[in-house]
């Protein structure tokens, strides 16, 4: 009796926390337009909501032991690419690198221990616990990290071909970009600004080197690479675009190839439950008439 009380007590701890714990990671998928959504709010003269705060607060008390204790005798990650990594996805808000390795190590302690906690029940409903604690998070973060990349990748060639328009009419390259701003999405304008503050209070290759470091997508980093090397080697920069118009082309064709092929696969994704559906249909005939001719 008393081993099945903590099984259910374990359980029940378990799952308060995974479900409070994957409620606040999903949230972070909408952490952009959260933070938009705050910054009118703060326009608006209404008071900011302190939700971010306390999750970090509580992210920090979870954590310190762990970063305190067990993470200086294990064997020390890359946190400088991890750290940009966090801010890349957005989770810094959140995380430092630090707590996001704790907290990686305790989800996977944890699914670990509910794996033995929730194996006498079923081992169906074990591994279910064991999968979400001990691999969610990494999907989850890897899954943000892929999101943004595409979304920046998608807008690349025709952002690329806006600032082209400006530079054919001999405007400085920092002012193409300033001037292309307003016709870009959500997820370059950000990076777009840092490349004209930095642009004007450093220089331009060190505003590339920068922009290279922020974006984590190996297409607009190639992109930006060549230009400035082009520009070290004295080519105008109006000659430097032109002579990647075959690559922006190129990374066209592959945005509209992803695009399809995302379509079809959610093309096969929705027909799968309708042809279920109507075997099933189909077969229900079938199925009433073998019942009748065993009752019989």
């Amino acid at each position: 009796m008393t081993t099945v009380l903590l099984i259910l007590g374990g359980a029940i701890v378990a799952f308060i926390f995974a479900r409070s714990f994957f409620t606040l990671i999903f949230s972070m998928q909408n952490h952009g337009t959260h933070k938009e959504r705050m910054k009118q709010l703060r326009r608006d003269g209404e008071e900011e909501d302190d939700s971010d705060d306390t999750t970090a607060k509580v992210v920090d008390i979870v954590t310190k032991p762990i970063i305190s204790y067990l993470l200086p005798k294990i064997k020390p990650s890359a946190y400088e690419e991890l750290e940009r990594d966090l801010k890349f996805a957005g989770w810094d808000l959140y995380f430092t690198p630090h707590q996001f390795r704790a907290t990686n190590l305790l989800l996977k302690v944890l699914g670990i221990v509910a794996l033995f906690a929730f194996w006498p029940m079923g081992w169906f409903f074990a591994l279910i616990f064991f999968g979400l604690l001990f691999f969610m998070f990494g999907f989850l973060f890897r899954n943000s990290i892929k999101n943004r990349q595409e979304a920046l990748f998608g807008e690349f060639p025709e952002f690329i071909q806006i600032i082209q328009g400006y530079l054919m009419a001999n405007i400085p390259l920092t002012k193409a970009v300033e001037e292309t701003i307003p016709y870009v999405n959500e997820e370059w304008r950000g990076f777009l600004k840092d490349f004209v503050l930095n642009s004007n209070i450093h220089s331009v290759p060190e505003a590339i080197d920068t922009l290279c470091d922020d974006v984590n997508v190996f297409e607009v980093r190639e992109f930006f690479s060549l230009v400035k090397l082009n520009l070290e080697q004295g080519i105008n920069i109006k000659e430097s675009f032109e002579s990647q118009n075959e690559k922006v082309k190129e990374m066209q064709m592959e945005v509209m190839l992803n695009k399809i092929g995302r379509r079809q696969m959610m093309a096969k994704v929705v027909q799968a439950p309708l042809l279920l559906c109507m075997f099933a249909a189909a077969g229900l005939p079938t199925f009433y008439s073998m019942m009748n001719f065993t009752t019989l």
